[in-house]
Parts: C-alpha cells; sequence; structure tokens
C-alpha cells in the first residue's frame, strides 16, 4: 500500500511508528526549488543527525532503501528553501488467500472428470431406456389378437403424434461447458443446503496510514529594530540574561536566498559573553530569554547585524540575516 509525505522547508515531522513502512524515494518540488541544494536528514531515536541525500535542479530524485518498523521514534526535515516529496509503501503480510497455478489447474481437472462421469452416466441411462422391450401380447384367440394390434398401433400412432409435436417446437439453447459447469454447481449446493444462508459482505479494509503529527507553529515575536525571533523549542534549563557566558549551535543563511554561510554544530559550540558585544546586537538582544535546550529562529535586519558594508565575501551589504541557535550550555 502507498506511503508519501511532502517535507516543507522550514519544518520538523516527528512521530511514534505505529506501522511499519519504506522510504524509496526522494524528490525535489522544482516549482519551489531554487539554484541551492537542498538536505534530507533525519533524526533516528533522537541520535545524531543524518543526511539522506542532497537534491537540486540538476539531480532532481534519489533512491532510497529505508524501513521504519513500529516503536521507532523518528524525525524527517530538511535544509533548504525547496519543498521534497517523500514516497514508499506500508509493510505487512498480505490477508487475502490466492490460489496458487497448480491449484487452479487441479480444480478445473476435477471439474472435467466430473463432467466426463456425469456424461457418461447420462449416457448408459439413455441406451438402458431404448434397451427396455415392450411387453408382447400374449396369444390369445383372433379377436383378441386383432384388438391387441389395434392398441399397438394407435400407440405407435400417439408417439410419432408426440415426436412432430417436439419437432415443431424450437430447440433448446445448448448451453456452454462453463455455462453447464455453473448450472451443475448450482444443484448441488442446492442439494445439499436448501436454505443457504445469506452471503456476509466483506469488511473493507481500512487503509492504514503511519500517523505523521502536524507540527506546531512557532512563537513569533517581533522587537523594536526589526527583529524577528520565533521559539521553535522551549528549553526546560536555566534561562539566559545579560552577563552569562553562553554556548550555541547555529546556522547562518541569506533571508534573501537561504545561502548558509556559517554554521557550528559539533563540540562544545560556539561561546560569548551575552550582551558585552563580542557579537552582533541582533545576538545580544535574540539569544537573551532562551533557556538551556531550547531552540530559536532570529530573522536579523542589516541594521542589527553587519549594516551596511556586510561581511564580504559571504554576506553582501545591507543584507538580513537568518540564524537558527540552539542554547547548549550557561555558566
Amino acid at each position: 500500500m502507498f506511503w508519501g509525505l511532502i517535507i516543507e522547508p522550514g519544518k520538523k515531522y516527528s512521530q511514534t511508528v505505529d506501522n511499519s513502512f519504506h522510504i524509496s524515494k526522494a524528490t525535489l518540488d522544482l516549482s519551489s526549488a531554487t539554484d541551492e541544494d537542498i538536505t534530507l536528514l533525519l533524526d533516528y531515536e533522537g541520535q545524531q543527525e543524518y543526511i539522506l541525500c542532497h537534491l537540486n535542479k540538476t539531480n532532481k530524485q534519489e533512491s532510497l532503501d529505508l524501513n521504519f518498523q513500529a516503536g521507532d521514534s523518528i524525525s524527517l526535515f530538511s535544509h533548504g528553501q525547496a519543498s521534497v516529496h517523500l514516497s514508499g509503501y506500508l509493510l505487512g503480510d498480505d490477508d487475502e488467500d490466492d490460489m496458487t497455478l497448480g491449484e487452479m489447474m487441479e480444480e478445473e481437472e476435477e471439474e472435467e472428470d466430473e463432467d466426463e462421469e456425469m456424461e457418461e452416466k447420462d449416457l448408459r441411462a439413455t441406451l438402458q431406456a431404448k434397451a427396455v422391450k415392450r411387453p408382447q401380447p400374449e396369444k390369445t384367440n383372433g379377436k383378441s389378437q386383432k384388438k391387441a394390434k389395434v392398441e399397438v398401433e394407435e400407440e405407435e400412432d400417439e408417439e410419432e403424434a408426440e415426436e412432430e409435436e417436439e419437432s415443431k417446437q424450437p430447440p433448446a439453447k445448448q448451453l456452454s461447458k462453463k455455462q453447464k459447469k455453473m448450472q451443475k454447481k448450482a444443484q448441488q449446493q442446492q442439494q445439499q443446503s436448501p436454505k443457504p444462508a445469506a452471503p456476509q459482505p466483506e469488511k473493507k479494509k481500512e487503509d492504514k496510514q503511519p500517523k505523521v503529527e502536524a507540527p506546531k507553529s512557532p512563537a513569533k515575536k517581533t522587537l523594536p529594530g526589526g527583529l524577528i525571533i520565533e521559539d521553535v523549542k522551549t528549553g526546560n534549563g536555566p534561562e539566559s540574561k545579560k552577563g552569562d557566558k553562553v554556548a550555541v549551535y547555529y546556522c547562518g543563511k541569506l533571508a534573501k536566498n537561504g545561502k548558509q554561510f556559517d554554521q557550528s554544530n559539533k563540540g562544545p559550540g560556539f561561546k560569548f559573553e551575552l550582551g558585552k558585544g563580542q557579537v552582533i546586537k541582533g545576538w545580544d538582544l535574540g539569544v537573551a530569554g532562551m533557556k538551556v535546550g531550547g531552540k530559536r529562529k532570529l530573522t536579523i535586519p542589516a541594521s542589527l547585524a553587519y549594516g551596511a558594508g556586510g561581511a564580504p565575501p559571504q554576506i553582501p551589504p545591507n543584507s538580513t540575516l537568518v540564524f537558527d541557535v540552539e542554547l547548549k550550555a550557561l555558566n
């Protein structure tokens, strides 16, 4: 049975698998694609994130061979500004009982043998009926013999008349071999069960699709100066404030085309003192208030980033930047 899922940019699809399924192919949606590469990733059982494939306008499709069993905890998401279509099928046993070719051939041979036996019985019965002789009249005097002869002639005349009437009637339509088999089976069923039970309606199988939880829209707020903060995930640890030394993972992209210019997602992370001007103004404002374990998306205008000069060659002048930030620790 078919399985499919559309991975939209900036969204993460998480689920605990109810029904085992297989992913066969990943296809780029060219209607939303840009010149950048799209990366499809998997978070399996909360472990390290795995790269499944890279897609672009030149490499539009990638074949995959991934099986997920019931109980697996997975998350599927992408990096880039285009949608990715995943397709595959559900895994499971087929409940339908299909006859093998050998069984079908054996059933046909049994039916043919039964038809031949019935035809032989009918033929023997017909021959036996014709072989029965009419009773000979007893020899009596001349009058009784004459009377018996008249009766025999009358019987023969009646038989001839019946034969003529039968010949005038249109011949019965001959049944095909298939129709004979069906008629014969119907007669046998009537003899075995004169009052057959009404057939039970077949239960329709419900199409079961893996339940994929729709991602919740992150809380969004805009600060004075145009900084947009989206809380993708709220952490459970201590809350950061001005003066704290924080360690973060991050990924920086250009807002106009989604091109990545910097990232840090390994080791202890990037460390700085919050609110002391060690980073761009948008970071001092945007990271403040985050809790350890939390994730935020920061859309920072040029006035709170690198301004009119930019940071060539990666960051052009007057560039709005987008950062995905995860707070790993604070002191």
